[in-house]
């Protein structure tokens, strides 16, 4: 028997397909160009990834770049807004809360501690202040209820200006009279502590004869916005009625509890807006915004009261007024223009006087006759600006007359 070793070596194996040599050439040809075709292909993506990779690294060295030059601009002052920059850290640095309230600390208590100090107690000064200062054999004064009334920064100093108000009367009488007095004490505020680097110094108190006016053109007498007032601050006050009935929607303001007072009667009413020019008893228009200055009689005991004046800004709804703030600060008048004077002006009436506004040409100091809607005769009260708060006497002047 014969064994044929090709066929056992080709066992397996597809077999080879018999083709003339043209049709091998062809096919060989044919996957020559698919190579060159692949080839081709391969060299043009890598070439994409080396203009990838460049330009990546372009855009990573141009971002560091102006990194570079945004912290030069910034180290050298070159900020493109250095007034904002500016303002801000002004602001930052030139209020020091926590550095007021160690300087003002400590100014009260060494101005009480120095007052009533006496030979002996130099050991309790050396804890404000350095130095060994003359003191007294006895104490002279008894000092209570100090208290900061201003604090002044000197940047170039690093030093707070501190001046203190207290209670001050002779140490040997306890009937003598007592007064307010004001030292200044320059204190110095670090991260290691607080000092004062001198005694105190006693100044003059601060002026009160400034001429403050109000922008209250109107007086109001028996118009329907003063019982608003009244009703919203007897429901305030007294816990009669509830508050958020007298209020514009929206607006929050709570009573006052426990009530402070049994009761409270409206003595005076004076407004932003000439109310004369509409009939109390005619539609409002909707959103109508007027400001008061209500002064009221609250009654503490059975015969006794004291006075309250309440800036309140009231808004028109539904044919009513209703109370929309209780006003942080009154309402003042528009600055004036100035004008030159005139020789050839002369005055045609004489001014109010500081005290009440003039609002009655009798001696009897009540109130003229009002119109019909409640408004007193808009030529019978000051212009803008002449009704003060205070007159330099200390008196009420929308309580004159009364």
């Amino acid at each position: 028997m014969k064994i044929d070793l090709a066929k056992i070596n080709n066992f397996g194996r597809s077999p080879k397909s018999k083709t003339d040599p043209a049709t091998e050439n062809s096919v060989d040809s044919v996957v020559d160009e698919a190579e060159e075709l692949a080839r081709a292909e391969r060299a043009q993506w890598g070439l994409r990834q080396v203009w990838t990779t460049r330009l990546l690294k372009a855009g990573i060295l141009a971002a560091l770049g102006a990194g570079t030059v945004a912290l030069i601009l910034v180290v050298f002052g070159s900020s493109p807004t250095p007034n904002l920059t500016d303002n801000a850290t002004a602001d930052t640095t030139d209020v020091d809360t926590i550095g007021q309230a160690k300087a003002g600390d400590l100014a009260r208590q060494f101005v009480v501690a120095w007052l009533q100090a006496a030979r002996g107690n130099e050991q309790e000064l050396d804890h404000f202040v350095s130095g060994n200062p003359s003191l007294p054999t006895a104490p002279l004064f008894a000092a209570t209820d100090p208290a900061v009334a201003s604090i002044d920064y000197e940047q170039t100093s690093r030093t707070y200006a501190v001046t203190v108000s207290v209670s001050v009367r002779a140490a040997t009488d306890a009937n003598a009279p007592t007064v307010r007095r004001y030292f200044q004490v320059p204190v110095v505020v670090t991260e290691t502590g607080v000092r004062a680097a001198a005694l105190p110094a006693a100044v003059a108190e601060p002026s009160t004869s400034i001429d403050v006016k109000l922008g209250y053109k109107y007086r109001v007498a028996n118009h329907p916005i003063a019982t608003s007032a009244h009703e919203f601050l007897s429901a305030m006050l007294t816990g009669n009625g509830e508050v958020a009935r007298y209020l514009t929607p929206g607006v929050s303001i709570a009573p006052i509890v426990p009530a402070p007072y049994r009761s409270v009667a409206i003595t005076d009413v004076y407004s932003s807006e000439d109310l004369s020019t509409a009939s109390a008893s005619a539609p409002l228009p909707d959103g109508d915004v007027v400001r008061l200055l209500v002064t009221a009689a609250q009654k503490v005991t059975e015969v006794d009261s004291v006075s309250g004046q309440y800036a309140l800004t009231l808004t028109s709804r539904g044919g009513r007024w209703e109370v929309s703030a209780i006003d942080a600060t009154p309402l003042y008048p528009p600055a004036a223009p100035r004008t030159p004077p005139s020789a050839t002006t002369t005055p045609t009436s004489t001014t109010p006087s500081a005290g009440a506004p003039e609002s009655a040409s009798s001696d009897s100091g009540q109130l003229p006759a009002s119109s019909e809607s409640g408004q007193t005769p808009a030529l019978s009260v000051p212009t803008a600006g002449d009704v003060p708060l205070f007159s330099p006497s200390g008196t009420d002047p929308h309580l004159s007359g009364r």
